[in-house]
């Protein structure tokens, strides 16, 4: 993309040429015209060409890179040709341009969410069917993926947290080798891709299929506090500020159960954000979480309680759409009040 001194901003992508040896190994490359389908970029171009373009670009004064990507910082603080084409120019990071652009959705962007976030749903649902005392974690990870793929899904989000017992106080635990006992429940955090879009959604089932009483005191704190943190998804809201209110709500709901001692600080129950931008990546964009909410984003909201002493952590994550009249839950099929948990889960 590049801007004339008139301002007129024109695209041109470039794209690797056709090579028939290496075809024979990884397939086919996609053509000029694919190109220009699959993007709308009119002017596509063989990456061959890319030099000399560049070459005819150096009358402007800055030159943007992702500097989030390794590759792109790379090449333009290091490679000498770079540096000697462009001595006088100013290199400027791209991202905080892609970011805002990112963070606010399309209606088919939120279209093609709603879709992976109901094939996600279909992988939930199987879960239910099937989840049971002595099962491996890694078993209804395989029930989730075999599921999701079936209906058309482009794999996983992202690798699927599939924690039960203790493990669920460990955030990114992938490990999903334990025998899950009926006593435990299981973390699960989980998406489907579709698209290219991602769906995030977090659930903790009892894996006997019953809540036990004080299983059920912890995950109902988690969920009431859920759904009074959705209602803040506002225009205008401050994730930092709701991000604050969490750590507000579950102190207080802590102390009232006797779950915190007065002399302990909740970040030690809690400690991870509330939620992250949703998108064509799972945490969307170069995610800082500083941003003040406007209609279009989507946005997860997943406050979780995680009580080494008691061995269980309990999250619970849905995927919000901010409008102009309030949050919209894009997940409300998924089942999370326990009474219905529990019935579907007997069958």
């Amino acid at each position: 993309m590049k801007k004339d001194a008139g301002g007129e901003v024109s695209e041109c992508l470039f794209i690797d040429e056709p090579d028939p040896f290496k075809e024979k190994w990884v397939g086919a490359k996609i053509s000029i015209e694919e190109a220009q389908a699959l993007s709308g970029i009119e002017d596509v171009r063989y990456n061959t060409e890319l030099e000399s373009f560049i070459l005819q670009e150096t009358r402007f004064d800055n030159l943007y890179f992702d500097f989030t990507m390794p590759k792109h910082q790379s090449f333009a603080t290091s490679d000498p040709q770079v540096k000697l084409l462009f001595a006088d120019m100013e290199l400027q990071n791209l991202q905080p341009y892609l970011t805002a652009m990112r963070l606010i959705k399309k209606p088919e962007e939120v279209q093609a969410l709603r879709d992976a976030i109901e094939i996600t749903a279909k992988g939930i649902d199987a879960i239910l069917e099937n989840l049971k005392p002595d099962m491996k974690e890694y078993q209804i990870q395989a029930v989730f993926e075999y599921t999701i793929n079936m209906l058309g899904a482009q794999g996983v989000s992202f690798q699927t947290i599939a924690a039960s017992g203790k493990s669920a106080t460990v955030l990114h635990y992938i490990k999903n080798q334990a025998t899950m006992k009926g006593s435990d429940m299981v973390l699960l955090d989980l998406g489907a891709r579709y698209k290219g879009y991602c769906g995030d959604i977090s659930r903790t089932f009892p894996v006997s299929g019953a809540y036990t009483d004080e299983q059920a005191m912890v995950y109902n704190m988690v969920l009431e506090a859920q759904r009074e943190l959705i209602q803040m998804y506002q225009p205008g809201a401050k994730m930092l500020d709701i991000q604050q209110a969490t750590k507000d709500i579950f102190l207080e709901k802590c102390l009232k159960n006797n779950i915190v001692p007065k002399n302990k600080d909740i970040n030690e129950f809690y400690y991870h954000g509330i939620g992250h931008s949703l998108g064509l990546d799972t945490h969307d964009t170069n995610d800082k979480r500083e941003y003040i909410l406007e209609p279009g984003m989507v946005i997860t909201c997943e406050p979780g309680l995680y009580i080494a002493e008691m061995g269980m952590g309990v999250r619970i994550e849905d995927d919000i759409l901010v409008t102009e009249n309030g949050p919209e839950n894009l997940s409300p099929q998924i089942p999370k009040d326990i009474d219905i948990i529990e019935k579907r889960m007997k069958g």
